[in-house]
């Protein structure tokens, strides 16, 4: 019979109310808190039973403290002189557990519990969350700019998505997490005045919306890494994956060694936090490292059944494809798809650099009421007709064309303003989006090729 078990627990630092009620219940099921730490709580199995438990701060303590302080040794003596047994500690947190029916309450001020509760707060709790907020600030901003500056290359891109969501999630979880501290802390103090326990409020359903809209949101970025079939890029993202869980347990086992054998807190503190830094960078070290002996020795098999390019050179030229270096690039989500692609002359044989030139991008629209925001995207992006830092005259312009030769819906074409054409066009399918760029003049023929070869 499993005599411990491991669990996540969603509740704040600061929300002993909370916690107590939650000990009790596990109690009641046959399991006795044991220890706390940042990644699960630890249970023991008892016999069921009804247990009052108590949750207390202690403002000076740390989470890399060796052991309690001497002033701390004698609080916990004098509690179990009344009952009250030390079940554990975490940071500033400590928690009793009293089995009478009717124990003495641990905490009789009010005014000194919040003041305390407080003192607590502002060492531990409240720094990381103004940490975290300021991060999930900067680089969720930094990320999410995306959306406006390259919102079509944002939302076709799993990755981009996914960092996106997370820092969204470490925002919002931030911003929750204090704005429901100093509602209650302000709304305390005035109640503590009046001898009043005003019981701390509870964000733990809020946690878990968030953790399973993370979840949701990792899994579905997995998914597309595996219908990419891209084995490299799979065996990075699993590696990453595992390196960094594998990295936080090591840091919080060195924090825990350290502190079972009786290291100094300050020495405690630097050592950890040196390992924060050291053990990532030898973690992406070795996934570079790793990464390169892998593909120079097979172990990870190349891309299978790459699909070959929709359009090339040598669909509208007698030209040798082998002739050619291709830039291919594709990205898709549940919303767009991407692809760019790029054929030039490699200027290594002879006459490679004479050969023609061929660039175009396919925009797939998979969600229809996308379609004219991508359209207007991709208009803005060509056109240079608002865009004041070129000069009148030089700025290019798109302007309507026959569809009817290239089968399509609409199609625009790039103008200079001094009335001279590029051949750069804005092909508009019912699903996609073209924008393709000759180097040379097409021909009606060159039209139907293109409708056949990218129209779906």
């Amino acid at each position: 019979m499993k005599t411990r078990k491991r669990r996540i627990e969603y509740f704040s630092f600061y929300n002993h109310t909370g916690i107590e009620a939650h000990l009790t219940q596990m109690a009641n099921k046959g399991w006795l808190i044991e220890s706390i730490s940042n990644l699960y709580w630890t249970y023991r199995r008892i016999e069921p039973k009804n247990i009052h438990f108590c949750v207390t701060y202690y403002p000076r303590a740390s989470d890399f403290d060796p052991g309690p302080s001497e002033d701390q040794q004698t609080f916990h003596d004098f509690c179990a002189h009344t009952g009250w047994k030390l079940a554990c500690s975490w940071h500033q947190m400590q928690v009793f557990y009293n089995e009478k029916e009717s124990p003495i309450p641990l905490e009789t001020d009010p005014i000194m519990e919040v003041d305390t509760l407080h003192r607590a707060c502002k060492k531990n709790y409240l720094p990381s969350y103004y940490f975290l907020l300021a991060l999930s600030i900067l680089m969720g901003g930094y990320s999410l700019a995306g959306i406006y500056f390259v919102p079509i290359d944002f939302l076709s891109s799993s990755s981009r998505m996914i960092t996106g969501l997370a820092y969204l999630c470490l925002f919002a979880i931030s911003v929750v997490e204090l704005i429901t501290y100093f509602t209650w802390y302000s709304k305390a103090k005035k109640a503590a005045q009046d001898r009043i326990f005003m019981d701390t409020p509870s964000t733990t359903k809020f946690q878990y919306f968030i953790m399973l809209v993370l979840m949701i949101g990792v899994i579905w970025w997995f998914a597309n890494l595996f219908t990419a079939d891209d084995p490299l890029l799979l065996w990075i993202a699993v590696i990453m994956s595992v390196g960094l869980f594998g990295v936080i347990f090591l840091v919080n086992g060195i924090k825990q060694g350290l502190k079972k054998a009786k290291v100094s807190r300050g020495a405690n503190r630097f050592f950890t936090l040196a390992a924060c830094f050291i053990l990532p960078t030898i973690m992406t070290v070795l996934i570079v490292y790793t990464g390169i002996v892998a593909i120079r020795n097979d172990w990870i098999p190349a891309k299978q059944d790459t699909p070959s390019l929709p359009l090339l050179v040598s669909d509208f030229y007698d030209v040798d494809d082998d002739d050619y270096i291709q830039q291919n690039s594709s990205s898709q989500t549940f919303l767009l798809g991407q692809r760019d692609v790029h054929l030039y002359g490699n200027w290594d044989i002879d006459g490679g650099g004479e050969l023609p030139d061929l660039k175009y991008t396919i925009t797939t629209v998979k969600m229809s009421f996308l379609y004219d925001w991508c359209k207007e995207q991709m208009y803005r992006d060509i056109d240079e007709s608002d865009d004041k830092d070129i000069p009148v005259g030089h700025r290019n312009v798109l302007k309507s064309e026959d569809a009817s030769e290239w089968s399509a819906v609409e199609v625009y074409r790039v103008y200079n303003e001094e009335g001279w054409w590029l051949n750069r066009y804005l092909i508009c399918y019912e699903e996609r989006i073209v924008d393709i760029r000759f180097d040379w003049e097409p021909t009606a023929e060159d039209m139907a090729i293109v409708s056949q070869k990218l129209n779906p």
